[in-house]
């Protein structure tokens, strides 16, 4: 075995091995080392696995003699070299060539070809990925993505970006926009692709992606970052602002670490003091020491003379108001409210200084909003809306509810289905509102929501932004049947319930469903619609049924039960994965041992792997959910499993039965799972395929129940 630089390659033999989970110990560890360094070696891991996959797909005809006797004739023991050529580039070497038969151009492409479209993810090896930007003189940007994932073999993919240009009236409250772009594949594992970002613009964040949005990549750390810089090639001041903005969107555990970096690079700048400040482990101890108030005491003393002696902008006093607030500097902070609402009257920071005060002040409902109406009419900010929205349900009137819907649904800001469904929430609340409700479902219904476009994160693959589409349309439609039924439209009520139904399996649903079956006189459709809540392995069943109602619910028969399982199993089946794992990916357990992914899971059994980048980012519903299901999952067999990559500890009131913990430090498991770094569930079965990823831990513990009975 030849190993080294990039220049030496692993024979084939060894890679043949290697691929097949037939080497072991020091020489496994060996040959996975040098594949994170030579592309070439990786694609030819790639190439094997994939051609062992599929051929043990495809079917077996027998072949023409005349075929067979063509390609083993006695000149063909002469082989041709089929050289690898991998993302280095370089010219092709014996020692990097997979030797095959002359067989012909055809016949390669054919198995080419099948490969392409055959190949599933984890079926290649997931190897490293970087993208370049590389600003052109047109104005435009180029972008250049070289990856031996299973991204590799695609004609094409896609890259969204979400970018940020500095606004001189918004800061917090800036949309970032948005583009797609094609990168075509230039050879195997590289693609190019332009994109036109507006002039000025500071900061932007990348992921590449299947046309299909089934595999995301992005870097170790998240996104790829496109960055404004100086003449000396370091990010530029509003650079740093977006990214702490982006940062703080995706992964608020992040803004520690950036916080320090762009106050060491910015130490004047007070905004990156009160991040830190905020993001920090001591900012809010129960007995803050003195040494702790006295080293922030005299940063803010030090800041406010810089501030008072030179002109800042918005952020800087927008920063400094809050920074004065959270250390109860009174004094100051009514100075920085006051210089900034009286010099940038028109800008967001501005409209959020009036708003709290407008919110914490004594004044009526009617002074209240009559002071919102002001600071809209002078600023249209999408705080504004909001606020006037909130305030507007006191006075139980359509129109004026109306009116501020409105306004918030043209305010420059991007409106997740979540709020969609809580503003629904809170206007079903005013029964007299119901009308104003009914017309907001509805448009919330028709708005497509395009997994291509925009409203889909970042990360965020097309499956679990549509499993997350449906559980919100069918929240939506239970509040729609309730207004219908209020109205003695009984069809039409019945219509928005059974639409509910079939968005998605959610047991609360079904109850809910039950619940308006049952009141409208129909016991049978009730029985059929609790049995299904019944048979679901996860979800309690007694908190939903004491909520809907009081009354005791018909018992389920056999016969409605059985229905109500197949039902389950058809559900799940559908989405269900098949995908090949490398269970000899490498992580480190608590006590610091070095173990494979086949020794962490469930010998024979189902395994959920909840994989982040950090303790601290593991949901707190996550916990709960974990706890409450932990006998479940004992008696089924099913072991879950945590990898993070880096250390840390779990945060307060996130506690529970998560089972053993282990640090991918070295990024295998992420690779082999295709994860992407924000909380993800994954269901391996006995056999260690993958047959599910997603984002919702309580769909991957269904999954994960009913593969293990």
């Amino acid at each position: 075995m030849k190993s080294g630089s990039h220049d030496s390659h692993i024979d084939y033999a060894t890679l043949n091995d290697f691929a097949d989970g037939d080497l072991a110990g020091r020489a496994s560890e060996t040959v996975r080392a040098h594949l994170r360094e030579c592309a070439a070696c990786r694609e030819a891991v790639q190439f094997i696995r994939a051609a062992g996959e599929t051929i043990r797909t495809l079917p077996a005809p027998k072949p023409p003699d005349a075929l067979l006797a063509d390609l083993f004739r006695e000149g063909s023991r002469h082989a041709t070299v089929l050289p690898l050529v991998g993302a280095q580039a370089k010219p092709a070497l014996p020692s990097r060539s997979l030797w095959l038969p002359s067989i012909g151009v055809g016949v390669l492409g054919l198995i080419a070809t099948i490969i392409l479209l055959t190949l599933g993810s984890g079926q290649a090896m997931a190897g490293a990925s970087t993208l370049s930007f590389e600003p052109t003189r047109d104005g435009t940007l180029a972008l250049r993505y070289e990856t031996v994932s299973v991204l590799a073999g695609e004609p094409s993919l896609r890259a969204r970006i979400r970018y940020w240009v500095p606004d001189s009236l918004r800061y917090m409250q800036t949309t970032p926009g948005f583009s797609a772009i094609e990168l075509s594949r230039e050879r195997l594992g590289e693609f190019e692709g332009v994109a036109s970002l507006p002039p000025g613009t500071a900061y932007a964040v990348v992921t590449i992606e299947d046309p299909g949005a089934d595999y995301i990549d992005n870097s170790p750390d998240g996104p790829w970052e496109y960055f404004e810089t100086d003449a000396q090639g370091r990010p530029t001041l509003w650079a740093r602002r977006y990214q702490m903005l982006a940062t703080l969107n995706s992964n608020p555990t992040g803004i520690r670490p950036l916080a320090a970096q762009a106050a060491s690079e910015f130490p004047g700048q007070p905004e990156f003091w009160v991040w830190g400040f905020l993001f920090s482990d001591d900012h809010w101890p129960a007995s803050p020491p003195d040494t702790l108030l006295l080293r922030h005491a005299e940063r803010l003393t030090a800041l406010d003379r810089a501030a008072r002696a030179g002109d800042p902008g918005p952020v800087e006093m927008d920063a400094l108001w809050r920074y004065s607030r959270f250390l109860e500097r009174t004094d100051l902070a009514d100075h920085w409210a006051n210089e900034l609402v009286a010099r940038y009257p028109r800008h967001g920071l501005s409209t959020v200084v009036t708003l709290r005060s407008i919110i914490t002040s004594s004044g009526t409902d009617e002074e209240k909003l009559a002071a919102v109406e002001e600071t809209w009419a002078l600023t249209e900010a999408p705080a504004a809306a909001q606020v006037g929205l909130q305030i507007s349900y006191a006075f139980a009137d359509p129109d004026l509810t109306e009116k501020w819907l409105v306004r918030q649904v043209a305010a420059p800001i991007p409106m997740s289905l979540d709020y969609d469904i809580r503003v629904a929430g809170a206007v079903m609340e005013i029964p007299v509102l119901w009308p104003v409700a009914e017309r907001w479902i509805l448009r919330r219904l028709a708005d497509s929501r395009d997994w291509a476009g925009p409203a889909r994160r970042l990360g965020q693959s097309r499956r679990s932004f549509e499993a997350e589409a449906r559980q919100g349309r069918a929240l939506l439609y239970l509040h729609l049947s309730r207004i219908r039924l209020a109205r003695s439209d009984p069809y039409a009520a019945t219509d928005a319930v059974e639409r509910a139904v079939a968005e998605s399996w959610n047991p609360g649903v079904f109850v809910q469903a039950a619940d308006f079956h049952r009141a409208a006189g129909s016991e049978a459709r009730a029985a059929e619609l609790i049995a299904l809540a019944r048979v679901d392995p996860v979800t309690p069943l007694e908190p939903y049924l004491s909520a809907a109602a009081d009354s005791a619910w018909p018992e389920s028969t056999e016969t409605q039960l059985a229905a109500a399982r197949i039902t389950l199993l058809e559900r799940i089946e559908v989405e269900l994965l098949d995908e090949h794992v490398d269970l000899d990916a490498r992580i480190r357990s608590e006590t610091g041992e070095e173990v494979t992914l086949r020794r962490a899971a469930a010998p024979q059994g189902v395994t959920v792997v909840l994989y982040t980048s950090e303790p601290d980012r593991i949901p707190v519903e996550a916990s709960t959910l974990l706890d409450v299901n932990a006998g479940p999952l004992r008696g089924a067999g099913v072991r879950t499993v945590v990898v993070t990559q880096r250390p840390g500890p779990l945060p307060e009131g996130r506690s529970g039965p998560y089972g053993s913990f282990y640090q991918d430090s070295k990024q295998e498991v992420r690779e082999v799972l295709r994860a992407s770094g924000n909380p993800e569930y994954f269901v391996l079965d006995g056999t260690g395929r993958l047959r599910h990823r997603g984002e919702n831990l309580e769909t991957a513990l269904r999954i994960a129940l009913v593969l293990s009975t």
